[in-house]
């Protein structure tokens, strides 16, 4: 017996999460979600009114921190001041010295890397040729130097040495 006629086919496949082509849901779907970001932005742009910011404390009595006392040395006759810290650790002050290098190497625009080999920096960079490089070097080297390094050796990133040099 053959099918009637009448019957609307349907071209969406059977399955547990299909959903015909005259289904609307996705559309309801789609402007109550709009709906609740809308709620959102303006529930957030009108929470809140006017905030107030608490004011700093007015300053009163300001005393005066006591200046440091100047001593005159009898014997040289020359002023001095005494200062309570303490100097800087030889490791600290390699620290800083390669730090501040690395910055200048930075703001030359000397993409590098730095490490210590003993009393040698090993720098590894692209631009141990560029024109920039020996200038920003010589910039450090009394400080790096006064830290305790004695050379500076630069390599290409491959590992071939492009010079070395005392501080």
């Amino acid at each position: 017996m053959p099918l009637p006629e009448n019957r609307k086919r349907s071209e969406t496949i059977a399955g547990g999460t299909a959903v015909g082509q005259d289904s609307h849901t996705s559309l309801w779907l789609g402007i109550g979600a709009l709906a609740l970001v809308a709620m959102g932005v303006g529930f957030a742009a009108t929470r809140g009114g006017e905030e107030t910011v608490p004011s700093a404390p007015a300053v009163t009595d300001v005393e005066e921190a006591p200046l440091p006392t100047e001593t005159l040395a009898p014997e040289t006759g020359e002023i001095g001041i005494s200062l309570d810290e303490d100097p800087k650790s030889e490791a600290e002050q390699r620290r800083e010295a390669v730090a501040n290098f690395e910055l200048g190497l930075r703001d030359g625009r000397l993409w590098s890397t730095l490490s210590v080999e003993g009393t040698t920096l090993k720098l590894v960079s692209g631009a141990c040729e560029d024109k920039g490089m020996r200038p920003t070097i010589s910039q450090f080297s009394a400080s790096l130097a006064a830290a305790g390094f004695t050379g500076l050796s630069c390599h290409e990133k491959h590992g071939a040495q492009v010079f070395e040099q005392g501080l």
